[in-house]
């Protein structure tokens, strides 16, 4: 299995440990609705409030490329179902690319791209909430 598919994979599974140990120690980690997590246990913290989020994941890779195995990038479709209580019950869906930098089989950057506005609007998160958001993503 290629490094997008445990990828996709270890991020569908609640076993937050697992998901990190796909990552070096000082890996980054960019998300596109939660910013940057750096390090292996800040990672771990991430997936781990995704799943306290939502359930039922889906990340499903639709497009792959490589570069000697140092670099990867993929466009991906994600779904899952809310546990928020604005949303909870409701899938959401985003589609997006990602970007990963690789060392001996472990990723030591992460870096994805959404429309993440979209997202928190299909999350019903209520406008000043998505305001705080934006200006924070785009001083």
């Amino acid at each position: 299995m290629n490094i997008i598919d445990r990828f996709c994979t270890g991020f569908e599974r609640s076993d937050s440990d697992a998901f990190a140990d796909m990552f070096t120690e000082d890996a980054m980690y960019i998300d596109s609705v939660y910013g940057l997590c750096s390090g292996r246990d800040a990672i771990k913290a991430l997936h781990k409030r995704c799943h306290e989020e939502g359930e039922k994941y889906r990340f499903t890779p639709i497009l792959y490329l490589f570069n000697n195995h140092t670099d990867a990038a993929f466009e991906w479709k994600f779904e899952f179902i809310s546990l928020m209580p604005a949303s909870k019950g409701k899938r959401i869906t985003a589609e997006g690319g990602s970007f990963l930098s690789l060392r001996d089989n472990r990723i030591t950057s992460y870096r994805e791209y959404m429309d993440s506005i979209a997202i928190l609007l299909k999350g019903n998160v209520p406008d000043d909430r998505i305001m705080k958001f934006y200006y924070r993503k785009y001083p």
